[in-house]
């Protein structure tokens, strides 16, 4: 492996111009950072009467919502929502507290469901970096939680994730403890120096990048802790890796994708499936997950199973997702690629602002 991890470093000295691999590295710090200032601002978060809490964002921003809902699944007292669009159905209104998640402050999405909300009184909060988010909240007088802005949304991921999980545990409808934050903080740590190409023994990351090489990634998980990681895989070798990507959870997946799994399908051998699997997944959608395999594996390009993390919920939940941010960056040194820049992104963005 040693040689593949040079031509990895190779390729990052040449390609990685906005050093995505140093930011993704540098989670542990991220987290320490995002786990004050979260804990800092939800001390002046009120807590007023609602029965669903609704996270307003889009990408990067949303993502946080995703991770949090999957963490905290079976501690919540009340649903958390993730609104990704313009407006914000009406049934969530009327008793729903209101967290606008916008790294940027200035996703057009996100400031059209605030606007939208403006005049039901809505009670809501924000975490962003500044922007006219920031802006519209100070002058409604809504509290915001401000974070370090200057970094792609996708690699500031603890901080749409950490400031909603303090706000939410200090909204009173779940529980975060101290021990499990400092847990995950150390196997991060460590996971991250591990994954490093500076690093020694196995690097899973660097191994899977390379038999990804070519293929068209399908990540799988059973509902539970890892369906939203299942997404962020996927999202991140859009985004960084610059190839499509596809993501489902059993059992849903069992009743309809399962059907397109044929001898005859369109290059099913160019998909490669990642199965990311947790000890906590339902017993029967495990095994249905095993039964699906039997029909998928003899069709497919390669299947890796993704298991064995250690640790509590919080820590298997950021140690899966972690393994999948390094492996879309070195998919996209082996694609001959930057991470970092989303120029479909940028050109639709300009076509909005143009028709405007």
């Amino acid at each position: 492996m040693d040689g593949a991890l040079e031509r990895l470093e190779d390729l990052r000295e040449s390609l990685d111009k906005g050093h995505m691999l140093r930011l993704v590295s540098s989670f542990p710090e991220h987290m320490d950072d995002a786990w004050q200032r979260g804990r800092d601002f939800a001390r002046a978060v009120k807590s007023p009467s609602f029965s669903r809490i609704v996270v307003c964002g889009i990408g990067g921003s949303a993502i946080g919502g995703d991770l949090v809902r999957s963490f905290l699944r079976e501690r919540l007292k009340v649903p958390v929502h993730v609104n990704r669009g313009y407006d914000v159905p009406p049934s969530l209104v009327g008793d729903g507290f209101f967290v606008f998640s916008s790294y940027s402050g200035n996703t057009g999405e996100t400031l059209a469901a605030y606007r939208s909300l403006r005049q039901a009184g809505a009670p809501c909060v924000a975490i962003t970096s500044g922007g006219e988010l920031a802006d519209l909240c100070k002058a409604d007088n809504n509290a915001v939680c401000e974070v370090p802005g200057g970094m792609p949304p996708r690699a500031a991921i603890a901080y749409s994730f950490f400031p909603l999980l303090q706000t939410i545990a200090a909204l009173g409808v779940a529980t975060v403890g101290e021990d499990e934050a400092q847990e995950a903080r150390d196997t991060l740590a460590t996971l991250c120096q591990r994954y490093k190409l500076q690093g020694t023994g196995e690097n899973l990351a660097a191994e899977l990048a390379y038999r990804l090489q070519t293929k068209f990634p399908f990540v799988y998980s059973c509902t539970g802790l890892l369906d939203a990681v299942a997404r962020r895989w996927s999202t991140q070798f859009n985004e960084n890796s610059k190839v499509l990507a596809h993501f489902g959870a059993f059992p849903e997946l069992n009743h309809n994708e399962i059907v397109g799994w044929r001898t005859d399908g369109l290059s099913s051998n160019d998909i490669f499936v990642l199965s990311l699997e947790d000890r906590e997944d339902h017993a029967l959608s495990r095994k249905q997950a095993r039964i699906a395999m039997e029909i998928v594996e003899p069709l497919c390009g390669g299947v890796v199973h993704v298991s064995g993390m250690e640790g509590g919920r919080l820590t298997r939940l950021l140690s899966t997702m972690i393994l999948g941010d390094f492996t879309s960056v070195y998919l996209a040194y082996l694609n001959g690629v930057d991470p970092t820049p989303v120029e479909n992104i940028d050109f639709l963005k300009q076509r909005l602002r143009e028709s405007t």
